[in-house]
C-alpha cells in the first residue's frame, strides 16, 4: 500500500497473508447478522446454509492468512506473535468444530460452536477497546514505555479473548434457561454490568470516534473530519 519494495518471498506472503487477513475479517463482521439471526434461519434456510459455509471458510482463510503473516514477518513482539497465533488456532478451531457439528446434524452443538467463532470474531476489536479502556483509566498502569512491555501488556496479549468466550458460555448453557438471582445479589449485579457496560461504552467511543483513537483517525479522515 506505500509502494515499498518487496525484495523476499517472506515479503510477499506476509503482505498476501494480511490482506487475506483484512478481507476475510471484513466478511466475518458483516456476515454475522445474516447468519445468527433466527428468523433468517427458520424461514430462509437456504439462506442460512450458505452464509455459514461462506462465514466458516472465511474464519479459516482468515486464520491462515494470520498465521502466515506472523510465520513470514512477525508482529510487534515474539510474545504477541504467539498470543494472536494461538487466538487465530481457536478461532479455525471453532470454525471447523462448526462445520464438521452442522454435517452431522448436531444442530446444538453447531450453534455453540458458531457463537464461540463469532466471540473469537470479535476479539481484535475488544483486544483494542480494552487497551484503551486500561490506558485511560487507571494511567497505563503495568504497560511498558516504548518498545518494553509490562505486566499488563503480557496479560491482555494471553487473555483478551477470555471475556469473548466466558460471555459465549453463558450464553450456550442459559440460552434456553431463565437466570434467576438471590435478592441479595440482584444490585450489586445490576451495578456491576451498568459498571462494564459504561467503560465498554466510553472505550467504543474513544477508539472509533476521536482522533486518537485506532479506528477513529482514519474513520474521521475518510468523513473529512481528520
Amino acid at each position: 500500500m506505500d509502494g515499498l519494495a518487496m525484495p523476499t518471498a517472506a515479503d510477499w506472503i506476509a503482505n498476501l497473508g494480511i490482506g487475506l487477513h483484512f478481507a476475510m475479517g471484513t466478511v466475518l463482521v458483516l456476515a454475522w447478522p445474516i447468519l445468527l439471526s433466527s428468523r433468517i434461519r427458520s424461514r430462509h434456510r437456504g439462506v442460512h446454509r450458505w452464509t455459514g459455509r461462506i462465514y466458516i471458510t472465511a474464519g479459516v482463510l482468515a486464520g491462515v492468512g494470520g498465521m502466515s503473516f506472523i510465520l513470514s514477518h512477525g508482529t510487534y513482539t515474539p510474545a504477541a506473535s504467539i498470543a494472536f497465533g494461538l487466538w487465530g488456532a481457536v478461532m479455525m478451531l471453532c470454525a471447523v468444530m462448526a462445520f464438521v457439528h452442522a454435517r452431522a446434524k448436531r444442530f446444538d452443538r453447531h450453534r455453540a460452536w458458531a457463537i464461540r467463532l463469532f466471540a473469537m470474531v470479535l476479539g481484535s476489536w475488544v483486544f483494542d477497546l480494552e487497551i484503551r479502556a486500561w490506558k485511560d483509566l487507571t494511567g497505563g498502569l503495568g504497560m511498558g514505555a516504548g518498545d518494553t512491555s509490562g505486566p499488563f501488556d503480557y496479560a491482555i496479549l494471553y487473555l483478551f479473548f477470555v471475556p469473548n468466550l466466558l460471555v459465549a458460555e453463558c450464553f450456550i448453557r442459559n440460552l434456553h434457561r431463565r437466570i434467576t438471582l438471590p435478592r441479595r445479589w440482584a444490585w450489586p449485579a445490576i451495578a456491576g454490568v451498568a459498571l462494564a457496560g459504561g467503560v465498554f461504552a466510553y472505550a467504543v467511543v474513544m477508539v472509533t470516534a476521536t482522533s486518537t483513537g485506532k479506528y477513529g483517525k482514519h474513520l474521521l479522515q475518510a468523513l473529512g473530519g481528520g
